[in-house]
């Protein structure tokens, strides 16, 4: 069976023209956000589970690829050797408790998530995007449903990305302490040392790919940022040799903010969780909403210009 990156770059090479700006097309198993012809991201409605990759990891409702305007993809879906669970762009609780039973969304078991249906389509001027809606289930229970609504602006080709998550159940979803979940992003395979041993790469350090170094609002990096508190991550790396970035800025409505993070020492991915220090619960009826705007670029990250964008993001400037 075909990755997902090839079929997505399938879908785009036979199904969009080159267009100028945005624009937002749907099939069968994607939404694909386009920006002056080339592919922004992908947003996966189906399970497609690559070759050599177990089927109990399959999934829906996530972003991925994601890539930058030069068209290097800088995320990764079903990674191997392992963590095959991490998928691009998702939005995942690693522990949470319902009616006294424990809950994983992160990883494969009767709690999972998976696409429910497309609620929109947006192709306008300015910007394309989509909003579609999830379902949070453990077995046959649906415990959350939750609205994903994206958009990129035509100007800029950033990434504007808002969860609603609402619990329709009778009781409460608490959402325990833990130190990763949430809100998350896999960065590229390039930037991973065990996927290149597996693919039969060698097993020395200086044959490999450099790793992704991941940076913080506050110069913190993943030697002495985890769990840190800041206004935005940035991992980045080589990518097909070139250095590409990809930012994640959350806004400061956002529950907790700023939000801890997980920052992997080893491997390229990094979440904004909210339940380090505490717990907190999702009630009946009720509405959980977060934001974030998301930077895929080419070239090496610049702190300055990031801090900016925070900023006006944030309503400041």
């Amino acid at each position: 069976m075909k990755t997902l990156f090839l079929l997505a770059a399938v879908f785009l090479f036979t199904s969009i023209p080159a267009l100028a700006g945005v624009a937002c097309v749907e099939s069968a198993d994607q939404l694909v956000i386009t920006r002056d012809g080339r592919q922004v991201l992908s947003y996966q409605k189906t399970i497609q589970v690559p070759e050599g990759v177990g089927q109990e990891y399959g999934r829906s409702g996530f972003i991925h690829p994601i890539s930058t305007p030069s068209g290097r993809v800088i995320t990764d879906g079903y990674p191997v050797p392992h963590h095959a669970h991490q998928h691009g762009l998702f939005f995942a609780w690693k522990k949470a408790t319902f009616e006294g039973e424990t809950l994983n969304f992160w990883e494969p078991g009767a709690a999972k998530i998976r696409h429910e249906k497309v609620l929109e389509v947006i192709n306008e001027e300015s910007l394309a995007g989509f909003r579609i809606e999830l379902a949070h289930v453990n077995g046959d229970r649906t415990i959350l449903r939750e609205i994903w609504t994206v958009k990129v602006h035509a100007e800029t080709g950033h990434i504007d990305f808002t969860s609603e998550q609402r619990c329709v159940a009778d009781s409460p979803l608490t959402l325990d302490k833990f130190h990763y979940g949430g809100m998350a992003v896999r960065g590229s395979r390039q930037w991973f040392p065990d996927a290149q041993i597996s693919a039969g790469k060698g097993a020395l350090k200086d044959e490999f790919v450099a790793p992704c170094a991941i940076l913080t609002s506050e110069g913190l990096t993943q030697a002495n940022g985890n769990h840190s508190r800041p206004l935005w991550v940035c991992m980045s790396g080589p990518v097909d040799a070139a250095p590409v970035s990809i930012t994640l800025i959350p806004h400061p409505t956002n529950f907790r903010h700023p939000q801890h993070v997980r920052l992997h020492s080893a491997m390229p991915y990094f979440c904004f969780i909210p339940t380090v220090e505490e717990p907190f619960q999702i009630d009946p009826g009720k509405t959980w909403v977060s934001r974030y705007r998301i930077i895929a670029e080419d070239g090496e990250p610049d702190a300055a210009k990031l801090n900016a964008l925070q900023r006006t993001f944030a309503g400041e400037e």
